[in-house]
């Protein structure tokens, strides 16, 4: 367990007049996530830690309050800037493979079966792509491998189940320039 894991973890909220309310994190490495292969390294030319490496140039709505740091040390700074657009990575292989087999009798018990995974994986990205717009979203851990994110889905139940809604977490990382990979489509029911 890392020094800093779990000390991230905060709801993200709206603080600002203006509704824009967007700040993209940078620091004075030329470094990204994405550029170091998807693994962050810290920059030894500019003393910059992993950490930062792996925020840098990462999008967030409201997330803190202007220039607070991250962690001890940090050197990341947050300039106003507009996201109007979100980039998913996200196959279809998760919702055919993970949810349609390995939860399959989760599938079920929303009252989904195979024939649904195209519209469910519509669903969660479509939900994805409004909620983090919207800056509706928890914070996860922050390391070397990026900021997790996790992102609330409605679901409304088929079949026998139809009437109810499902609300669950579809757990993201969230890389430089308001681009989101998923690493789960579900992680667990919303409380």
């Amino acid at each position: 367990m890392g020094i800093f894991d779990g000390v991230f973890k905060k709801t993200v909220t709206t603080f600002l007049k203006d509704g824009d309310g967007w700040r993209q994190r940078q620091n004075d490495s030329p470094l990204d996530i994405e550029v170091c292969g998807g693994i962050a390294v810290a920059d030894p030319t500019t003393r910059t830690c992993e950490l930062c490496v792996a925020i840098n140039k990462t999008i967030f709505k409201n997330t803190n309050k202007p220039n607070e740091k991250q962690h001890p040390f940090c050197k990341c700074a947050q300039i106003p800037t507009v996201l109007k657009e979100v980039a998913l990575e996200f196959s279809m292989g998760k919702i055919k493979d993970y949810l349609f087999v390995k939860k399959v009798d989760l599938m079920k018990s929303m009252g989904y079966i195979i024939e649904d995974a195209e519209e469910v994986y519509d669903i969660i990205a479509e939900s994805a792509k409004r909620e983090f717009l919207k800056g509706k979203y928890e914070l996860g851990m922050l390391n070397g491998y990026g900021q997790r994110v996790s992102i609330t889905v409605e679901l409304a139940g088929k079949r026998n189940k139809s009437g109810r809604i499902y609300r669950f977490l579809s757990g993201w990382m969230a890389y430089p320039n308001g681009k989101l990979h998923n690493n789960t489509p579900f992680s667990g029911f919303v409380k």
